[in-house]
Parts: structure tokens; C-alpha cells; sequence
């Protein structure tokens, strides 16, 4: 059987997916529990700790406290026994078995990174974010150092343009700085952006009348400049919402991200974006991930719903692609913080992790590194006022390295997770030039890695892609 969609989405239908049975006895098996992400979360009172420590030069543990390791065994001994048990089971179509052993590894998987960084075991740690994120992308991350390092070049340029009154010390002395450290490390900046004729085709299949936005964004009226607030932007995503027939309400999120979860649509309490940043981000991005969701429960395997094993490579690589399409072209994209801050979760995983070098960098060693790099793009914004940037570009290095250094002990390595936007970016631009500007919203059909040869095997045998998509 083949299953086509009606402008975004799957038919609804009163049949029971192939692996209902299976889904709700592994749901069972897994318990309650926060996704880990947010299990290896720090306190916030800690968090004031190891930024004072970061300050200070020192080394600074975050590993993972107050979980019940007693808890945790239990959930790992329940989820070894389903295992087990599938293993067993001679009634379940081989190919499914399959599917689900690989999930029910992901989730062992993540119950023992959890408790390596309870316990202190940093070569268990690494091994697991290895285990399901892969070890960061040498090429990749050089690629995003010389990006950086050519943003330095760029500073230098401009700044020796002007008369001598006019330089900016600060701005040269960040810039100059970091082109030191980027010394021998650097690669092909080009390896991160798409080539223009694959950009442009993924642009104008996604913008069409019955393209991705142009279905999800059916009778909603987008301003054409300006900035787009909780006044504005509520209205256009609860129209977004009824557009993929989402049941889902718009509510607040604890901090300044943006999320699909079981709670709803998150988003900041307050916000003011420009309107192809909110389009991009609120709109295509998040829509996506929601549109996944619904497709994935109308299906033929109800996995799809929650999400094939390691599928967030392909899964945020493909909605970065959709923050990207609203923009005239990528270089317009490049320009903005957001892409940035995407490399430069990166390069701070990378760093940490010791790509390319003898050892794993410290906490201190990755903060120091990433802070040069924060400083000089602060140093353009605020270069006159010495306090002022030193005190943003610390916050932002806070920031950052409270998300890709969460479960370590801070002597070495990093959480990995964070590493899945930019290559997955990578990956799909590469998806979309090989097999064509739609592939991008093959991802739709389920919450899945539109670059892993597994997901699309299991998609083409239960029939929601057909052979050669």
C-alpha cells in the first residue's frame, strides 16, 4: 500500500498502525521521565557556580545531580527485558523487529549516558554521545573555524579602511585575537553553504502556493517588514496550527526557545522578531516538527509519531534548511545571528571534544576558546563601551556552554547533541542536490533522518515513500 498526502498531511484512517502493540508496551517498559536533555540540565543556583568558576579560569563539573541511579538501573534492567522479549517474539514482521531494536538501543542508550554522568564516568559519557550522535565532523567543524576566521579577516579589512581616528582598538585587538587561535586550524568555509541553483530550487518548491509554506501559511497575512511580536505572531500561529489540524495550543516556554512538546507550541512569553526570522523559525521550523508528529500518528507504524532511532541529524538539519528558505538567498541567511550561534554550538562540542588534537579541552580551555570568539563579534556591536561587551560576550558564552558541556565532568568532552543542526544542514542541502528539492519534505511523512539508508528503507517497505524517492 502506498500512503499520499493531501496538501501537507497523511489521511486520517480508523486502522490500527502495524506496531501499535509494540509502541504502547515499550511506552510501558520506558516509563515517565524527562527527555535527557533535560535530565542532565544543571540547577540554576549551580549554574551561577560554574560561570563564576568559568570567570575565574577554573575547571567546572556538570555532571548530572539528584537523579535516582536506583531508578534509572530499574528503567535500564525494564528496557533490556523488552528487548529480550522482542528478540523472542517470532509474530512480528522482521523488518519492524528491527526498527524497534534499534529504538530500545537509543533509549539504553541515553538512561547510561545519564548515568555515566552521574557517576563521573567520563569515557562511558563520551561513548554513549558517540553511540547516538556520532563523533563531531572534523571537516565540518574546520569549515565552521574558517567561517569564523574569515568573519575576522572581514573586521580587520574594514577597520584598516577607515581613517585612524575612526579604528575601533577593541574591535582589532578581538579580531586579531582570533585569527590567532584559528592559526592552522581552519578548513573550507564553503563545505556549509549550498550551492545557489540548489538553494534557489528548494526555495521555490517550499514557497510555491502548494509548496510547505504556502499550505502552512494558507490565510495568514504576513506583514512584509518590520517586526513581529506576541500581538502579531499569536494569531499567525494559531492559524498555523488549525492549517496541519494540530490540536496543539500556543503557551509559554521557561526561557527564550522555541519548541513543539507535549505541553504545545513553546514560545517565548515575549518576543520581537523580524518577520522572516519569526517565518522561518516559529513557522517552519517548529511547523515542521509538529507536521511530523501528525503525520507520524496517521501512518502505518506509530514510531514514526515519536521518532525513528537517531533521527535528529536529519530531523534539525531539515528544519535549519527551513529557517533558511525565506531569506532571498543563503548569504542573506548567513548574515544572522541565528546562523552563528548554530555554528557555534559546533565548534564548542568540537573543541571540547578535542577534534583534531591529542586530548579532549578542559571546561576553562573550551571557555576561554569560545569566549575570544564571542568576544569579537560583541566588539562590533559594543566595541566603545569595554564593560558592556565584556559582559554580553560572557553571557553568551554562559549560554552556550551550559547546553554543549551539560553531563560532563568539565575536565573533558562534551554533550554532543547540540552538534546535529549544523551537520545536519550539511546533510540535507547535500540530500537535496543529489535527489532533488523535494527531498527536503520527504521528512515529512515521519519523524525521521531523510540521510540514513535505514529510515528510508523501513519508509519504502511499509509504503510511505516508493522505491527511488
Amino acid at each position: 500500500m502506498k500512503y499520499e498526502r493531501v496538501g501537507l498531511l497523511l489521511p486520517q484512517t480508523d486502522e490500527l498502525p502495524l506496531d501499535h502493540d509494540l509502541r504502547d508496551s515499550l511506552e510501558v517498559a520506558l516509563g515517565q521521565a524527562e527527555e535527557t536533555y533535560k535530565q542532565l540540565e544543571v540547577s540554576a543556583e549551580r549554574k551561577v557556580k560554574i560561570t563564576e568558576a568559568w570567570r575565574n579560569g577554573e575547571d567546572a563539573d556538570l555532571s548530572v545531580e539528584g537523579v535516582d541511579e536506583f531508578d534509572l538501573e530499574v528503567k535500564r534492567s525494564s528496557l533490556k527485558l523488552w528487548k529480550q522479549e522482542l528478540i523472542a517474539r517470532e509474530d512480528i514482521d522482521p523488518e519492524i523487529k528491527q526498527l524497534y531494536r534499534w529504538k530500545v538501543n537509543e533509549h539504553i542508550a541515553n538512561v547510561n549516558m545519564v548515568l555515566a554522568s552521574s557517576r563521573g564516568e567520563t569515557a562511558n559519557f563520551r561513548r554513549w554521545n558517540e553511540f547516538i550522535y556520532g563523533t563531531p565532523n572534523e571537516d565540518i567543524y574546520r569549515a565552521a573555524l574558517d567561517w569564523v576566521a574569515n568573519d575576522a579577516d572581514a573586521l580587520l579589512a574594514a577597520q584598516a579602511a577607515l581613517e585612524p581616528t575612526d579604528r575601533q582598538p577593541a574591535v582589532i585587538t578581538a579580531a586579531e585575537r582570533v585569527k590567532g587561535l584559528l592559526q592552522g586550524k581552519r578548513g573550507y568555509r564553503e563545505l556549509l553553504a549550498p550551492d545557489e541553483q540548489t538553494f534557489e530550487a528548494v526555495r521555490a518548491d517550499h514557497m510555491s502556493k502548494t509548496g510547505y509554506y504556502g499550505l502552512l501559511l494558507a490565510g495568514v497575512d504576513i506583514p512584509e517588514g518590520g517586526k513581529i511580536n506576541n500581538e502579531i505572531g499569536d494569531p499567525m500561529l494559531k492559524q498555523l496550527l488549525r492549517n496541519i489540524q494540530s490540536p496543539k495550543e500556543i503557551v509559554d516556554a521557561a526561557g527564550a526557545s522555541w519548541s513543539v512538546s507535549s505541553k504545545g507550541l513553546e514560545r517565548p512569553a515575549k518576543y520581537d522578531m523580524p518577520v522572516k526570522r519569526f517565518v522561518g523559525l516559529a513557522a517552519g521550523h517548529e511547523g515542521s516538527h509538529e507536521i511530523e508528529r501528525i503525520n507520524g500518528s496517521r501512518g502505518p507504524l506509530a514510531l514514526a509519531a515519536e521518532g525513528f532511532d537517531r533521527h535528529e541529524v536529519g530531523n534539525e538539519g531539515r528544519g535549519v534548511i527551513r529557517e533558511q528558505v525565506p531569506y532571498e538567498t543563503f548569504d542573506e541567511f548567513g548574515k544572522i545571528v541565528r546562523w552563528r550561534d548554530i555554528m557555534r554550538r559546533h565548534i564548542s562540542i568540537s573543541f571540547a571534544a578535542g577534534i583534531g588534537e591529542d586530548r579532549p579541552a578542559t571546561s576553562s580551555e573550551t571557555y576561554a576558546f569560545m569566549n575570544a570568539i564571542d568576544m569579537m563579534y560583541q566588539s562590533k556591536l559594543t566595541g566603545d563601551d569595554e564593560t558592556k561587551t565584556i559582559e554580553a560576550a560572557q553571557k553568551k558564552t554562559d549560554t552556550l556552554l551550559l547546553r554543549s558541556l551539560k553531563g560532563t565532568d568539565g575536565k573533558g568532552g562534551a554533550y554532543y547533541k547540540d552538534e546535529v543542526y549544523l551537520e545536519g544542514h550539511v546533510a540535507g542541502w547535500l540530500t537535496a542536490a543529489l535527489r532533488g528539492p523535494n527531498a527536503i519534505s520527504e521528512g515529512d511523512l515521519a519523524k525521521s533522518d531523510i540521510n540514513n539508508a535505514r529510515h528510508i528503507r523501513a519508509m519504502q517497505y511499509v509504503g510511505l515513500l516508493t522505491r527511488g524517492e
